[in-house]
């Protein structure tokens, strides 16, 4: 087996395309400092920015390049999302099951806007029932946000109908979609998406440093700019300027970071979304049959087909902690233990005095791997 062994693809993916590796290195190689200035100048042989933004507006179905918003990841995005939206007295709607991307900001917003937050209830495998909506709205509901599939269940939520009872009320939809973007197929109009953020990082497989968010048909007039500075544009005021993409990109851009997320998603679309989950669904299914009898407690629904490629664990017999370690130092398998950046799922799940181990798994995971790690943590577990 070739050490070592990823298995923390819900963190970050491992490998990028070769495609990917050979544009940025034909980047760099050209000392391309050119400042794009947004999107009227040429990257040369890699297309455009503009490029780059029809590429991700169409992979999310969105209404115009225009309303791709490249951020350094989703948490700034989902930051300059909700600090843009919410103003003091207002409520809002997210779950049980959220990222601290999502948890962190909305807790500040409560303190320092008087925002009201009400987390929606979720099973203990992190399902949630989207009839709760109707009886959490209130008067001064403004928005609903949500992550798509939870990064320690793994279950994926019922996003579709959630928005659409949100959508009745005129109630502004926030998809957090960090654990989804690659995996599963995301139409802004058919899911009712409102606002769209991403990470570029995860399973759309770009750089560190690479995000954003994606708006909906006039959803921009909302939301005030949180962050400001130069643009290249409308220089003579003083103010951010109100059109679309300025509005919400102050600074310089990350021009490798969206160059390599134009290439990985271009890559992304030529492989196919389907092939991509039948693969990693297969890994998932493979990884439960085989912990079947082992001294472990699954968190999660369990069901491939329910979830993306996340299965955490955690065993009676030893610290999960100690357990990703012993993986680790003596089988070289990679693996993320703890509360993962999400207490409220471990909450949900019973698991927040003891956190869990955490294996997820990308398109370049093999079964070999899978074999292996399911070898390693029968031994380990067996001590």
């Amino acid at each position: 087996m070739k050490q070592p062994v990823y298995l923390n693809y819900a963190a970050t993916s491992n490998q990028k395309f070769d495609t990917t590796i050979d544009e940025l290195c034909a980047y760099l190689k050209e000392n391309n400092s050119t400042n794009t200035n947004r999107s009227i100048n040429t990257l040369g042989d890699l297309g455009s920015l503009f490029d780059a933004r029809q590429v991700l507006a169409d992979f999310f179905h969105a209404p115009d390049p225009a309303h791709v918003i490249f951020t350094s990841n989703a948490t700034m995005a989902l930051n300059m999302v909700l600090h843009g939206l919410l103003k003091p007295g207002d409520h809002v709607l997210t779950t049980m099951v959220e990222h601290n991307a999502v948890t962190r900001p909305l807790q500040l917003l409560e303190t320092e806007r008087n925002v009201v937050v009400t987390h929606l209830v979720c099973a203990k495998d992190g399902s949630l029932d989207p009839e709760q909506i109707e009886t959490a709205i209130r008067g001064e509901t403004k928005v609903l946000v949500m992550t798509h599939a939870s990064n320690v269940l793994g279950t994926i939520l019922p996003v579709k109908e959630c928005f659409e009872k949100a959508k009745k009320h005129g109630i502004i939809t926030i998809l957090d979609s960090a654990q989804t973007a690659g995996i599963l197929p995301i139409n802004m109009e058919e899911l009712s998406i409102d606002i769209l953020t991403f990470t570029g990082h995860k399973s759309l497989m770009g750089l560190s440093g690479i995000g954003g968010f994606v708006l909906g048909k006039n959803i921009e007039k909302k939301i005030d700019p949180w962050l400001t500075g130069g643009t290249g544009s409308a220089s003579h005021l003083l103010t951010q300027p109100d059109f679309l993409p300025d509005k919400f990109e102050p600074g310089t851009l990350n021009m490798l970071g969206i160059i390599s997320l134009k290439s990985a998603v271009t890559e992304i679309q030529r492989l196919g979304l389907e092939q991509i989950l039948m693969h990693e669904r297969m890994l998932t299914k493979r990884f439960l049959d085989g912990v079947k009898g082992m001294p472990i407690e699954i968190l999660g629904c369990q069901d491939a087909e329910r979830s993306v490629p996340v299965v955490s664990l955690v065993s009676p017999k030893i610290d999960s902690g100690e357990l990703a370690q012993r993986l680790a130092d003596a089988f070289q398998i990679i693996t993320r233990s703890g509360l993962h950046c999400a207490p409220l799922a471990h909450e949900t799940a019973g698991t927040i005095k003891t956190g869990a181990v955490r294996f997820s798994f990308g398109w370049q995971t093999t079964t070999a791997e899978i074999d292996y790690a399911l070898s390693a943590l029968e031994s380990v577990l067996s001590q």
